[in-house]
């Protein structure tokens, strides 16, 4: 039997997530599709219905090239340069 131990590994640092906003109003929203079959389609919706919702002032669409991959490095400053909140998700 293999015991697997939660805590972080020695010298892994740990993710502050960034604060909370307290508002989409007028905010940039960025979607991260992950180039999943429908996964297009179901997060430009999921946009669109955010943004009628809670008044974004835009929406920022991009994708990875291949799922079982990481977002390249490229990618997440663009996001952060682009964006004040950003959705990730998948679809088949």
């Amino acid at each position: 039997m293999i015991v697997l131990d939660p805590r972080l590994a020695p010298g892994a640092r740990r993710v502050v997530p960034a604060p909370r906003l307290e508002s989409l109003t007028a905010k940039r929203l960025g979607i991260l599709w992950n180039n999943r079959l429908g996964g297009d389609r179901l997060l430009k919706h999921v946009g669109e219905v955010l943004k009628q919702r809670y008044g974004l002032a835009e929406i920022y669409f991009t994708r990875k090239t291949f799922i079982g991959n990481a977002a390249p490095a490229e990618i997440i400053d663009d996001l952060v340069a682009r964006t004040d909140a950003v959705v990730v998700g998948v679809g088949d």
